[in-house]
């Protein structure tokens, strides 16, 4: 994987847990790069399945850490990747997710310089079930616009900032995207992209997630008031504007477009909901995280 002589050009950080239906996937779709040299950091939380053997299996940096009894986000393992291993850029990859040609990380290489130090890479989510495909609907409704996120990272602008703020357990890839951009003009490109897996959530599912986003949200908003990053009055206004701009899904999906809108509703009643209980036992003990 890494060149034999010079540091490779990208350090890939995949945080998992209980991830062998979807890792092998991702794998075979880094091994099948053209030209790039990478190194990849697997940061797994005490998987129960075959994750770390198949890692293993690929030449793949495991780190095991122990895992948390609550909601554990992946701020944390994703330092801890990105310590581990060497390249000149950072790409943090959810296990579950697929690059999208073999081209992929020379085209990714090919967005960054002097000027660009990080990318927005859109996701294309693969989702089966009613609220997963809702879900990915929402979720395409963003492409563009402040509601997505920054995967790719030189190194150095990634130290500068401080990597990913360990403190913060819903919100992090917004609060630190927000850090970027006071550092560097953040590139974006339409042709690149990464398959989303989504799997089929049903709703109870996507309302817990919320909840424990919800309980561990207050610390974000704190901090994102200090930067600009997204409150919790402007993801509401960028969410709402994105659905409307993509008003046209009405015509071609109309029954999965209207849904998004009660879901979102519950999502947001749900979060503000654990926000108003507090903060999770995972935040009062974050040793595990």
């Amino acid at each position: 994987m890494e060149g034999s002589s010079s540091i490779p050009t990208f350090a890939i950080v995949i945080p998992t847990y209980n991830e062998e239906r979807n890792i092998e996937r991702l794998l075979h779709s880094i091994q099948s790069q053209r030209g790039s040299t990478y190194s990849i950091a697997l940061v797994d939380q005490s998987s129960k399945d075959r994750t770390v053997e198949i890692a293993g299996s690929f030449g793949c940096t495991v780190i095991q850490i122990p895992s948390s009894r609550f909601y554990s986000p992946p701020a944390r393992s994703r330092n801890l990747g990105a310590k581990a291993i060497d390249g000149r850029i950072l790409l943090h990859l959810d296990a579950d997710m697929e690059l999208d040609s073999p081209d992929f990380l020379n085209q990714l290489e090919s967005k960054m310089d002097i000027d660009h130090r990080a990318v927005i890479i859109h996701e294309q989510d693969v989702a089966s079930g009613f609220w997963a495909t809702c879900k990915a609907l929402e979720r395409s409704c963003y492409r563009g616009t402040e509601m997505e996120a920054a995967r790719a990272v030189t190194r150095d602008l990634f130290t500068k900032v401080g990597g990913y703020d360990e403190d913060i357990s819903s919100g992090e890839d917004f609060y630190i995207t927000r850090l970027y951009e006071l550092e560097t003009e953040v590139a974006r490109d339409h042709s690149l992209h990464l398959r989303h897996y989504l799997g089929t959530y049903t709703l109870l599912s996507l309302v817990r997630k919320k909840f424990a986003y919800g309980r561990t949200a207050k610390t974000y908003l704190v901090k994102a008031k200090s930067t600009g990053a997204h409150s919790a009055g402007s993801i509401v206004r960028s969410s709402m504007r994105a659905y409307i701009r993509s008003w046209r899904l009405l015509g071609t999906q109309p029954v999965h477009y209207l849904a998004i809108f009660p879901l979102r509703a519950v999502e947001f009643a749900v979060v503000h909901l654990g926000m108003w209980l507090g903060p999770s036992r995972y935040e009062s003990s974050k040793s595990l995280s």
